[in-house]
């Protein structure tokens, strides 16, 4: 049964991709609105940013001096 599921010829649309990727950001997507909130900027921001405490933390735990 494998076997005759592989035998097929059949042809990839390799733009199939592209063009779900330029309809999310045309439409905005779920993912895109999300991204776009001043919320969500906030928290990226405070997500990717180290504080000096988060810098002292790490010194500790792996021993480096200042």
């Amino acid at each position: 049964m494998a076997t005759e599921s592989f035998s097929r010829t059949f042809e990839v649309n390799t733009d199939w991709g592209i063009k779900n990727l330029e309809k999310a950001i045309d439409e905005g997507s779920v993912s895109v609105r999300r991204v776009k909130t001043p919320e969500y900027q906030k928290k990226f921001k405070e997500m990717t940013t180290i504080t000096e405490e988060d810098c002292e933390k790490l010194r500790k735990a792996y021993g480096v001096d200042k």
